[in-house]
């Protein structure tokens, strides 16, 4: 009886803690770094919508083809295949013995595919004409997947929008909550080393999507700062996630300057 009433006490201590955490903004505190880094995401979204209502031309010159926004969502995902491939060594140097190595190891390609595709494989860059079966294929006549059609199915829309995008939601809504509140979802995320979004993470990422598909009945272009918005967030969320401390980050001894977290205190 006393061990019933001992594992109830238990269950109820965990579940009052998921709720805790579940309506704090962040686990840990957020660093002036990427407080900054925020602030200019948001300058740069407001300066676009803002110029979209007052100049429409103008609007998509800023946001043509090789732009700023186009340039600045490849330096992100540049970035976050570095990070993830630094991870993925650290989970190695530590003798994990979960499937985090592989989760970050992919995360890394997955990035590096998507910094690729952003920029053409560096067609336009190099000058190099695109196969035929491209100019067949691809709607812009690029060497490129996400602007195929293939027997009249759009794979920009079809995958990278409407399966990416339930994809992404599941990720950024539903397993934060099952992370909280099912610990055996809790315990098999952690030996994968999946990174945990933040609840401000999640907040902004919600209202800056609203804002954005708002915006999107005027010109699709607006899609490019969603891109740009999205792959900022998922950065934060491989630099700050709620379960940082699953990380191994002493298996990383000459990282210059310490914790690539920037010293951000552990959750208790």
């Amino acid at each position: 009886m006393n061990w019933r009433k001992h594992k109830f006490s238990q269950a109820s201590v965990e579940k009052f803690r998921g709720i805790e955490d579940f309506v704090q903004l962040s686990s840990t505190p957020i660093s002036k770094a990427i407080i900054a880094e925020l602030i200019i995401l948001l300058a740069i979204l407001a300066y676009g919508l803002v110029l979209l209502h007052q100049d429409k031309e103008a609007f998509l010159f800023w946001i043509r083809e090789d732009g700023l926004v186009e340039w600045l969502t490849f330096v992100v995902l540049i970035v976050m295949c570095a990070f993830s491939f630094i991870i993925s060594f650290a989970f190695i140097r530590s003798g994990w013995e979960g499937g985090a190595k592989r989760v970050w190891l992919f995360l890394g390609f997955l990035f590096l595919f998507g910094a690729m595709e952003e920029i053409s494989w560096g067609q336009r860059i190099l000058g190099i004409q695109s196969p035929e079966w491209f100019l067949m294929h691809n709607r812009q006549g690029e060497t490129n997947i996400h602007n195929l059609v293939i027997y009249g199915v759009n794979l920009n829309k079809l995958v990278f929008g409407r399966v990416l995008g339930i994809i992404v939601a599941i990720y950024m809504l539903a397993i934060p909550m099952l992370y909280r509140f099912n610990k055996r979802y809790k315990d098999l995320n952690n030996r994968w080393g999946i990174p945990i979004p933040q609840n401000y993470q999640i907040l902004l990422f919600v209202i800056i999507n609203i804002i954005l598909q708002y915006h999107l009945g005027l010109t699709k272009k607006v899609s490019e700062l969603r891109e740009l918005s999205n792959c900022f967030f998922f950065l934060l969320i491989l630099r700050h996630p709620y379960n940082r401390e699953i990380f191994p980050w002493k298996g990383l001894s000459r990282w210059r300057g310490g914790d690539p977290f920037m010293g951000y205190k552990e959750r208790k």
